[in-house]
């Protein structure tokens, strides 16, 4: 089976609000994993990072309902590649603005105890730029 992994950041549109942002959580876990696909999202206020993975056909997928989606305008694609491995057994999503939502809230503690864990990985591997990019968007926005 080929693996892909795709990463992105995108504009949310004018004004998204907490129950917007527990929708696409919940959707997007239960598409995802339909389609075995894991990643994560992050979100800052104003912008999403997202970095997914899995089987080309779950990825292309999960892809277009990305491309699809009135959440968010300027999509701009950072990376889609071929990878060898995944880093993600689950779909998380990170928020530095959580106030309002308990399952926002949860997801981000699930997010930072595992974005420790992927920059130990990635300090100790040939990471891609993604990954690399993503630990970046998450350190800049969650100070």
């Amino acid at each position: 089976m080929s693996l892909r992994a795709v990463a992105y950041v995108s504009t949310a549109v004018a004004g998204l609000g907490t129950a917007d942002l527990d929708h696409l959580l919940v959707d997007a876990r239960a598409h995802n994993q339909l389609a075995g696909v894991t990643g994560v999202l992050l979100f800052d206020g104003r912008q999403f990072f997202q970095y997914f993975e899995g089987p080309e056909e779950g990825v292309a997928r999960a892809y277009e309902r990305i491309r699809n989606s009135h959440m968010h305008v300027d999509l701009r694609e950072l990376y889609s590649a071929p990878v060898d491995s995944l880093h993600f057994s689950q779909w998380h999503m990170g928020c530095t603005q959580t106030v309002g939502s308990v399952l926002q809230q949860l997801s981000t503690q699930h997010w930072q105890r595992e974005a420790e864990f992927l920059q130990d990985e990635v300090a100790q591997s040939d990471a891609s730029p993604a990954l690399r990019e993503l630990l970046a968007f998450w350190a800049q926005h969650n100070r």
